[in-house]
């Protein structure tokens, strides 16, 4: 038996293999590429390419998750104003991720947000509000920014709406 035979033999098989490399090797390429664009634009002082770079680090994605990056690159998006950035630095806070968890800190940047109408910091600050997270527990308070988020769409402000009657 020759040695060319077990390859004749699964010749499709390795066929396949060498195109999934192929692919896996371009699909590499690209997302390296597009990293290094968003990080050329976020170094740029792009609000939006800061706030997408620092996700990426808060989950892992595509990137090695480093939640002291993801904060770094939030804060210089929420410093130019972006509400999402706010938001997150505010989720951070809140659940101790890269920073020191500290509730009142975390109702700072999700007020910041708010004030831009984000429909994620409001459900975020009325459940702060529920459990009494920075500030004295306040029904009411709650109930009202449920309300805000939950007549954006937000679902989970809608169903917190739904289990306080």
């Amino acid at each position: 038996m020759s040695l060319t035979a077990p390859l004749r033999r699964h010749r499709t098989r390795w066929l396949c293999v060498f195109g999934l490399v192929l692919f896996l090797v371009a699909s590499l390429g690209a997302a390296i590429e597009e990293i290094s664009d968003l990080k050329a634009r976020a170094e740029a002082g792009d609000a939006a390419a800061q706030f997408s770079l620092g996700l990426m680090y808060a989950k892992g994605e595509t990137i090695s998750q480093d939640f002291s990056e993801a904060i770094r690159w939030y804060r210089k998006a929420a410093e130019q104003g972006y509400a999402n950035a706010q938001s997150g630095i505010g989720w951070m806070y809140h659940y101790g991720k890269g920073v020191a968890q500290d509730f009142v800190e975390a109702h700072k940047w999700y007020r910041m947000a708010t004030e831009q109408g984000h429909a994620g910091a409001q459900y975020n600050l009325g459940a702060m509000y529920y459990n009494g997270q920075g500030v004295p527990k306040d029904s009411a308070k709650a109930r009202e920014w449920f309300r805000k988020a939950a007549e954006q769409g937000h679902a989970g402000a809608q169903n917190a709406l739904r289990m306080m009657k």
